[in-house]
């Protein structure tokens, strides 16, 4: 089995390479000892089967970052059989740079240059026969989101594996000297490249060429100073100091500046370009202004957010009333059966319910990934993400997390989702505790019905004190979060390129949704029967009085400690019964607290009673009905959006953490406003 690893730069196409190669044969997990995501996995093409690992997206080998630090051990150590790099087309000069840094590493490599469709339409034309021959190794023209393209990709990746082909780094040492040689001072004897190989000669670099390892001394890459000065003399170590001390800054020029000179000969050699007046150009200006970019990312997103919801609505509402219909045949086939009522709640409380509520929210997850899919592809997302850059560093984040982060207004679960555009699994981490404190549409509804019904005219007040709290909750999260999961002496700005406007593929597109929402929907349903169980467990009785179920004698023996955060166990119940879903706390509060003999479940979504407001009104205290609105501003989200979690990070620890600190947050936040609320009424 041949190992293939996937090599290139952020919007390269790298991930719809690997997602149509591997399709379902994919997992992704950490790298042994570190917290960067790894995925990997399986394809057959002629009887032979391939491994396939995406490396951490970068835009070179210089060790910045963990991810980098992965992706350049994994190349260097020669984990892979062959080296596929994969650049934008449409954007050679700069996406070639991954190509000319990885030059010199001695392995097996293949350069795929993909995106050629948009090439193309932007009136560039590369002569992939000639650029391979410069090379002299193998060049694929390819379009990675078309499906037709894959079998020339089949037949070069062959060939490459047959005769393994690796890249060297001489050109770009000649460029380097002679660059240096024409601008130095004339007292200089010898450029300093030079001098360095003299100083590492006799040295074994394993996979790596001399001139490699001296491009890196000169851009002062950690990793290869440190294995420098545990090989060489001590006085050759003070020598090399010396060099890179005279050189300071310009050191990295050297070696980047011939680079760069190393991709513009080639491509004067090899690529033409015919300047085509896009219509796009004025509406690009407009999306990356950087105050009217703003305001047009929000109307795009609240078209996003309203094509979700017209996409999503449906699909839940079907279920819910399936949900309904279902539960007399069930009750009816299980008497017929001579089956015990339990197990007819048990189906209907437990399997129904967590089923159906499991596909409703599948389909918010499933609109949010194609709209947040659609903006990638067609290039939009990376316009976004460059004008809120700024706002959104100031928490340690990138740019890039602002549509997962308001989308969460829709459904925090398929937000949840939308963190795999960031770049490192500590800023996706970063991300879902932060997604966890913007409330979706259900919470909110509960949160101001709750107020207008306490509060009368003043409930728009509580509208702006939320808005107020959840950028606390931001800078709390940031404080006690941020420099764990986003250290500072490891934020870098956001480095990205502006990928081309293009079409969108349907067909990769559905296929790659799909996919991911199946994966969601097999860890999600999990633990939501698991939730669903333990609710049912504690709030079943045969006949349906809560007074006589489990939950109402826990109700009286947690009550004590409960009421320290204003909530009497009714409250209490109806709070924990916004986890499962946030509709479920008001209907749980209409069972509670009347005095009507309907059935009772923490899962089978009780409606709220039209008297609701009044029943609250006559048996709730302001400070409790304050603590209690307070608590449920805070209150994790539902139980989809903590299963999608849990597959997202991939971790019971964090899941359980994240879910720890809002359940703090939001009884804390009782606890004081109950106290300040008895003391000044």
């Amino acid at each position: 089995m041949k190992t293939i690893a996937l090599l290139g730069q952020p919007n390269s196409g790298k991930s719809t390479l690997f997602n149509a190669l591997t399709g379902s044969h994919q997992h992704v997990g950490n790298w042994p000892g570190k917290t960067v995501e790894r995925a990997e996995g399986y394809f057959t093409f002629d009887e032979e089967v391939y491994r396939v690992v995406d490396l951490p997206g970068s835009y070179g080998l210089t060790a910045n970052s963990a991810e980098e630090v992965v992706t350049r051990n994994f190349v260097e150590n020669g984990n892979a059989d062959l080296v596929c790099i994969i650049v934008d087309a449409s954007q050679l000069e700069r996406s070639l740079y991954m190509l000319a840094d990885f030059a010199g590493i001695e392995r097996p490599v293949m350069l795929v240059l993909n995106m050629m469709d948009v090439a193309e339409q932007k009136g560039k034309k590369i002569d992939v026969q000639k650029l391979e021959r410069l090379l002299n190794i193998p060049v694929l023209g390819f379009v990675a989101a078309d499906t037709d393209s894959y079998s020339r990709f089949f037949e070069t990746l062959k060939r490459a594996t047959e005769k393994p082909a690796k890249i060297s780094s001489e050109m770009i040492r000649k460029i380097a000297i002679a660059d240096v040689n024409e601008n130095v001072a004339k007292d200089r004897e010898s450029s300093p490249v030079v001098a360095l190989e003299k100083l590492l000669d006799g040295l074994d670099f394993g996979n790596r060429e001399k001139f490699w390892m001296v491009s890196k001394i000169l851009e002062n890459d950690s990793l290869v100073c440190a294995e420098i000065k545990s090989s060489v003399a001590f006085e050759h170590w003070n020598q090399i100091k010396k060099i890179l001390n005279d050189e300071g800054s310009n050191g990295g020029l050297i070696t980047g500046e011939a680079k760069y000179r190393f991709i513009a000969d080639t491509l004067r050699e090899v690529s033409s370009s015919i300047e085509k007046s896009t219509k796009l150009s004025r509406f690009d200006k407009l999306a990356t202004h950087r105050i009217w970019g703003k305001f047009v990312a929000f109307f795009i997103l609240v078209i996003t957010l309203a094509v979700s919801m017209t996409i999503a609505t449906p699909v839940i509402l079907g279920c819910f009333a399936a949900q309904g219909g279902v539960a007399p045949h069930v009750e009816a086939i299980c008497a017929s059966l001579g089956l015990w009522p339990l197990v007819a709640s048990f189906i209907n409380g437990v399997l129904v319910s967590g089923l159906s509520v499991t596909i409703a929210m599948m389909a918010f997850v499933f609109s949010i990934l194609v709209t947040f899919g659609l903006m990638e592809d067609t290039g939009y997302l990376a316009r976004s993400s460059y004008v809120f850059d700024s706002w959104l560093s100031r928490l340690g984040l990138h740019g890039k997390a602002f549509m997962p982060l308001v989308s969460g207004l829709a459904c925090t679960g398929g937000a949840v989702c939308g963190t795999r555009v960031l770049d490192t699994r500590g800023q996706r981490l970063f991300a879902m505790t932060l997604l966890w404190s913007i409330p979706c549409g259900a919470k909110v509804s509960v949160v101001l019905f709750l107020a207008s019904v306490f509060f009368g005219s003043s409930a728009p007040l509580f509208g702006l004190i939320y808005v107020a709290l959840i950028f606390g909750s931001f800078w709390l999260s940031a404080k006690i979060f941020g420099n764990k999961l986003v250290p500072v002496d490891e934020r870098v700005g956001m480095i990205m390129e502006l990928p081309p406007y293009h079409k969108p593929h349907w067909k990769i597109l559905m296929k790659t949704v799909g996919r991911n929402v199946w994966e969601v929907f097999k860890k999600a349903i999990v633990v939501i029967w698991l939730i669903s169980f333990i609710f049912w467990a504690i709030s079943y009785s045969s006949d349906g009085l809560v007074t006589h179920s489990l939950l109402y004698r826990i109700g009286g023996l947690i009550e004590p400690f409960t009421q320290i955060f204003g909530m009497r166990w009714q409250l209490f119940i109806s709070y924990l019964g916004g986890i499962f879903s946030k509709e479920a706390s008001l209907g749980v509060m209409s069972v509670v607290f009347s005095s009507s003999s309907d059935a009772f479940s923490l899962v089978a979504r009780n409606a709220a009673a039209e008297n609701l407001g009044e029943v609250l009104r006559a048996a709730v205290s302001i400070p409790e009905a304050l603590a209690f609105i307070f608590a449920s501003m805070f209150n994790v989200p539902c139980v989809l959006a903590m299963g999608t979690t849990y597959r997202e990070t991939r971790s019971v620890k964090w899941t359980a953490a994240i879910a720890g600190y809002y359940f703090a947050i939001s009884l804390g936040l009782a606890f004081i406003v109950y106290h300040i609320a008895l003391w000044a009424i």
